[in-house]
């Protein structure tokens, strides 16, 4: 049925009767001004029978759509739910949230500029926008390539200092110390780093839509 050509009460009323019914029944507006006149109150003046059965039949469907989504996320959703970088990322056994706060946020990120539409934003249309994106792929390169540099150099020492005892057995005590120093110094500049990216996400948060 074609909706009635008005968007509030008072041009409602002043549609020819043909304008305003199609066969009997009454058309609704396409579009609803906000704090006008109840087009209800007219209706059901004016059609109370009709009014009555469509609203009900109205409130029938919209009752059956909510429970039809409720049974869909309580059954499918649950064995084949959305938001999989999110779930995958979330291990089924413990995990402190130490480790937990920062997979997520880098997580987000990885979805978000491998799989999101980020092509379809127009990240030039301001200086914020540009600069965001700019900040955005920042996040992204230190997710995917210093970040596992940086801790494959550290595991790499810690394999020198720790793993095989016939290579330690050719380090000397001053030898050690230097490689211990230069592991924690790398462990901290690395966590200073997480640090400063998982503040970087928070503050990037709004603009992580497409």
């Amino acid at each position: 049925m074609k909706p009635a050509n008005a968007s509030n009460l008072s041009e409602y009323k002043k549609l020819s009767k043909s304008e305003r019914e199609c066969f009997g029944l009454y058309r609704t507006p396409e579009f609803y001004e906000m704090d006008g006149d109840s087009f209800e109150d007219y209706w059901k003046s004016n059609y109370p029978i009709q009014f009555t059965i469509r609203n009900s039949s109205e409130n029938f469907w919209i009752t059956l759509s909510v429970w039809k989504d409720k049974i869909i996320d309580n059954t499918w959703r649950r064995l084949f739910p959305k938001n999989k970088w999110a779930r995958k990322i979330i291990p089924h056994t413990y995990s402190d949230k130490v480790e937990l706060i920062k997979d997520f946020l880098f997580a987000s990120i990885v979805d978000f500029i491998e799989n999101e539409p980020i092509e379809f934003t127009d990240w030039e249309s301001s200086k914020t926008h540009k600069d965001a994106f700019r900040r955005i792929n920042k996040c992204y390169a230190f997710i995917k390539k210093e970040m596992p540099e940086k801790q494959n150099k550290i595991d790499e020492l810690m394999d020198d200092l720790y793993g095989d005892k016939d290579i330690n057995n050719f380090f000397t005590i001053e030898q050690e110390d230097e490689i211990f120093d230069e592991i924690n110094k790398l462990s901290n500049e690395l966590e200073q780093e997480i640090q400063f990216y998982c503040i970087e996400i928070v503050q990037l948060r709004n603009h992580l839509w497409t």
